[in-house]
C-alpha cells in the first residue's frame, strides 16, 4: 500500500469514528477529532437561524448539542467515501436517522462532506 493509500484509509477511519461519535451525541469524544478553530459550511442552512459558515469545534459542539436535544443522537452512518486527488482530502457520503422525542416523528438526512485534514494524525 503507498503512503498516500495508507493516509486515506487512516482519514476514512478518523472520519468514521469522529461521525460515529457526534451522531450519538458524544461530544467530548467527537471533540478529540477536531481541531478548535476547524471551519463548518453548508450549502443550504440546516435551521434558519444556522450562519452560513463557523468557524471553532466549540461553537459547533455547543449548536449541534442544541439542535440534537429532542432526540437520542442522529446516528450517523457513512455510506461511502470517494477519493479526490490530495491525500488530505475525503468525500463521504452519510446518512442520519432518529425519532424526535417530542412528536415521535421519524427524522433522516443524506450529508455529503468534503473534508480536509492537515498535520500529523
Amino acid at each position: 500500500m503507498t503512503d498516500f493509500a495508507l493516509r486515506r484509509a487512516r482519514l476514512k477511519h478518523l472520519f468514521t469514528q469522529a461521525i460515529t461519535a457526534y451522531g450519538t451525541k458524544d461530544f467530548d469524544t467527537f471533540a478529540t477529532f477536531v481541531h478548535p478553530q476547524a471551519e463548518f459550511d453548508w450549502p443550504y442552512l440546516p435551521l434558519k437561524e444556522f450562519p452560513d459558515r463557523m468557524v471553532g469545534r466549540d461553537a459547533f459542539i455547543a449548536m449541534s448539542s442544541a439542535g440534537m436535544a429532542d432526540c437520542d443522537g442522529y446516528h450517523h452512518q457513512v455510506d461511502r467515501f470517494y477519493d479526490m486527488a490530495d491525500p488530505d482530502m475525503v468525500l463521504v457520503e452519510y446518512h442520519s436517522g432518529t425519532t424526535l422525542r417530542s412528536t415521535g416523528q421519524a427524522y433522516a438526512n443524506k450529508y455529503l462532506g468534503i473534508l480536509r485534514f492537515e498535520g500529523d494524525l
